[in-house]
């Protein structure tokens, strides 16, 4: 059967529906940054955030949304955390759905609305969307087509990780021996070492996956 890529848009009014407008909210207004998927889960997901500020965490907390957080480290750019959450108002079905999908790509956020990418069989994405219309939330199809995968290893990665790991990189960081540590890959990019070290850990597995 072949496999098909939809790329979708949904708005604030869908993520209220979904139950998930506050969180989302929230996220605004603490000034993101940065936004990546680390794990997508039936009507959920575990998700890392980077923000200017810290986040309003007594009201983080409070959230029906929210099964827990975890701010994980403060760097140059802000604060990171990562946030596991289930759109309570998104039946089960759907999460059956989800399950039929072979993924969900590159997660964006763009103003009031997100973009991601479904894919499938035709069949199990038009079900999907089904499935989203009838639990009230409205997604805009924007296009569908032929899923060609990815065409090059680094497409697997974030721009921040593209950038971590070629700033090693230039810098000696994969020679042998080593012309550069973490710290220094830090001190290039005005980024904490620790950071740099977990998005070089993300991009290294990314690579590898595609690769291997």
């Amino acid at each position: 059967m072949p496999v098909r890529e939809a790329t979708v848009t949904v708005s604030d009014d869908a993520f209220d529906a979904m139950g998930i407008g506050e969180l989302l909210s929230l996220s605004r207004d603490a000034g993101i940054r940065e936004f990546e998927e680390l794990a997508c889960r039936g009507t959920g997901a575990v998700v890392q955030v980077t923000v200017e500020r810290r986040y309003d965490e007594e009201r983080l907390s409070a959230l029906e949304c929210v099964d827990r957080w975890n701010r994980v480290s403060e760097t140059a750019d802000g604060h990171v955390y990562v946030i596991a959450f289930t759109a309570p108002e998104l039946p089960t079905t759907l999460a059956e759905r989800a399950d039929d999908l072979l993924g969900t790509c590159d997660p964006e956020l763009e103003g009031e609305t997100a973009s991601i990418s479904l894919v499938g069989s035709q069949e199990t994405i038009s079900s999907t969307l089904g499935e989203f219309e009838t639990a009230g939330v409205s997604a805009d199809l924007r296009k569908l087509g032929a899923y060609e995968g990815r065409t090059r290893p680094l497409d697997e990665l974030t721009d921040r990780q593209r950038e971590v790991l070629r700033t090693a990189h230039r810098l000696g960081y994969y020679e042998v021996p080593r012309d550069a540590t973490t710290d220094d890959v830090a001190s290039e990019l005005e980024l904490d070492p620790s950071t740099v070290a977990e998005h070089l850990q993300r991009a290294e597995r990314n690579v590898f996956d595609r690769l291997l």
